[in-house]
């Protein structure tokens, strides 16, 4: 292994490491998610939806970088694609310990995508039972304004007061 590929597979740790850093940043907003769900304020979650989204900015930079220093990585390596499996029939067990380091890295940055998608899932079961519960109120005072406004139109009129008992 020459010292390049040595220095690419380190900047592709490296970049793993960051991804999942980034992740993990995100995920750290969703104990806070849940709380503004729960309390209906909308205003303080859009705040936080802005956040996320400059970090998945940084994200998609991360994962340009990645995919770069895979695609040297597959080239230099002549592989169909870029694959650990792949990867370690070529490898010499001298450097057994980058491909470990690898191996560690890409299974802590699926552990925080599950978490993630997990904490996404109760965020928009919330969001739907919010909204619902908003239709309903809505719908509720929608339903009270009108049988007012029946009350008024059909009610006893003051000043023509009819004897209906004839």
């Amino acid at each position: 292994m020459t010292a390049d590929i040595r220095d690419q597979l380190g900047e592709l740790i490296d970049s793993y490491r960051q991804l999942t850093r980034h992740y993990q940043s995100i995920a750290e907003f969703g104990q806070e998610e849940v709380v503004l769900i729960d309390q209906g304020d909308m205003e303080s979650l859009m705040d936080i939806l802005r956040q996320k989204e400059e970090i998945m900015a940084d994200v998609g930079k991360c994962q340009e970088q990645i995919g770069t220093l895979q695609d040297q990585i597959v080239s230099h390596y002549q592989l169909e694609y870029f694959s650990l499996n792949k990867l370690a029939a070529v490898i010499d067990s001298a450097h057994s310990d980058l491909l470990e380091n690898l191996r560690k890295v890409i299974k802590q940055l699926i552990k925080e995508l599950e978490i993630l998608e997990k904490q996404e899932r109760i965020h928009e079961s919330m969001l739907k039972n919010l909204a619902r519960e908003v239709s309903k109120s809505r719908a509720r005072k929608q339903a009270k304004a009108g049988a007012k406004a029946y009350e008024k139109n059909i009610g006893p009129k003051s000043g023509s007061d009819i004897d209906l008992k004839r």
